[in-house]
């Protein structure tokens, strides 16, 4: 179904899709669908929601990696923006409709809101001191929250033109660069 739905999304766009077309496409009959989804939002929503957490899960710290940090010790194995930019590459047939807004908003508002709060979960296991900030918090975290949605965005509508590799590093630099002057 999601399949299916994830096609349909990229040909008709989000409003234009009914769930006869999901099942239709799906090869199921609406009933199936109905066992599983309350109706098309529900379907879309939930599939939003499980990617962001298999997103943030992939860019998600451990304990080692926040102490090598703190330490000064640049990552090198399993890069998080790496492993960001391979995430949005798997799921590239979603993403590249959902961020051409064929979707609505609520993958943009659920993007934002989950990558904010893994910032500031972030900025607690790093001990980021509000004191020696030379701007608002809340700020810095909405900032690179839309940073990180601006750059993808960037990405996938060039296509994916450069590796996630490359992707990572630009990204990493560009974070780098402007929590310099933070």
């Amino acid at each position: 179904m999601k399949q299916a739905f994830t096609e349909l999304l990229d040909n008709k766009g989000f409003e234009n899709i009914s769930v006869y077309d999901i099942a239709n496409r799906a090869d199921i009959n609406r009933g199936t669908f109905y066992l599983h989804y309350r109706d098309k939002y529900e379907l879309y929503e939930k599939y939003v929601d499980e990617l962001l957490t298999d997103l943030i899960s992939t860019v998600e710290m451990s304990s080692r990696e926040r102490e090598q940090i703190k330490n000064g010790i640049k990552r090198r194995d399993n890069d998080p923006y790496v492993q960001f930019f391979k995430h949005f590459q798997r799921y590239s047939h979603f993403y590249k409709p959902i961020f051409k807004y064929k979707g609505g908003k609520y993958f943009y508002i659920q993007f934002i809101e989950v990558f904010k709060k893994h910032f500031h979960e972030e900025a607690k296991h790093l001990n980021v001191n509000d004191e020696e900030l030379k701007m608002n918090k809340e700020l810095i975290i909405y900032s690179i929250a839309h940073v990180h949605f601006g750059v993808i965005n960037y990405w996938l509508d060039n296509d994916m033109s450069d590796s996630p590799e490359t992707m990572g590093e630009q990204l990493n630099s560009l974070l780098s660069s402007i929590s310099s002057n933070f």
